[in-house]
């Protein structure tokens, strides 16, 4: 929690820096002497927390090491927006050799969060982690616990070699022959188009195959007296054929 990088579950936030110098630099609120009594809206405020440990219970949790690795005189906690602000948690000092070091481990669903460290009383925050400015000016850290998929591992599926092994591509030019065969009368796929085939109801012709739109038909048989035409052509979601006849000349 709190780290630039996107880290696994368990990795902690521990800091870079170690300054036997450092002091916060924002100290917004006053220590409070004396805890306020509990009113109708502090009852309401615990009301709303229980239901919201009711609502994350059956979410997925993630475990997150909050840390923070300045000097402080008498103690520190955290308090944060995953539990809108009201549990102020207490960091416990690590072993050596971190003489500054403290940290709690705090369980909680995926999501972002926003949080404040309470130094000796005073509300900071930690530099070295992620942090941003609040409506009132005041900064706050940012913890980011969304589940995050890899750019790469989703294009994997695009990555697989084609259904044609390799072999069966080349790289060989084309000779005189190939560029001098003539066309091929009809196109190859149009024996498999269905303007034969018989329709399912006896006042809907078949669809015809885009293979026939724009194209002209002759039809004629050796000794016969006609040639048919036809011609078959798309206006919107309609098809109109024509087909026209000729009489042909008799021999004489």
């Amino acid at each position: 929690m709190g780290s630039h990088g996107k880290g696994k579950d368990g990795e902690g936030t521990s800091g870079l820096k170690d300054d036997d110098k450092y002091e916060p630099q924002l100290r917004f609120h006053t220590p409070t002497a004396t805890a306020p009594q509990c009113n109708w809206w502090c009852m309401a405020q615990r009301q709303m927390q229980d239901g919201y440990v009711e609502r994350v219970v059956h979410q997925r949790l993630k475990r997150v090491n909050i840390t923070w690795n300045h000097p402080v005189s008498r103690d520190v906690a955290v308090i944060g927006s995953w539990d809108n602000w009201e549990t102020r948690d207490t960091l416990h000092l690590q072993s050596p050799p971190h003489p500054h070091a403290y940290a709690i481990v705090k369980a909680l669903p995926t999501g972002i969060y926003h949080y404040r460290f309470i130094v000796d009383g005073y509300l900071t925050h930690a530099p070295e982690f992620p942090w941003a400015f609040d409506h009132s000016g005041f900064p706050y850290n940012i913890l980011d616990l969304q589940d995050y998929i890899p750019e790469t591992a989703a294009r994997l599926g695009d990555a697989q070699d084609p259904p044609s092994p390799p072999w069966t591509y080349d790289n060989m030019l084309l000779n005189d022959d190939e560029f001098g065969r003539p066309p091929p009368e009809l196109p190859p796929q149009l024996p498999l188009t269905t303007r034969d085939d018989p329709s399912s109801s006896s006042t809907v012709l078949p669809r015809p195959s885009h293979l026939e739109l724009n194209h002209l038909y002759i039809h004629k048989t050796d000794g016969g007296d006609f040639a048919a035409l036809r011609s078959t052509e798309k206006f919107g979601q309609k098809y109109v054929s024509m087909v026209l006849y000729k009489s042909l000349p008799r021999e004489r």
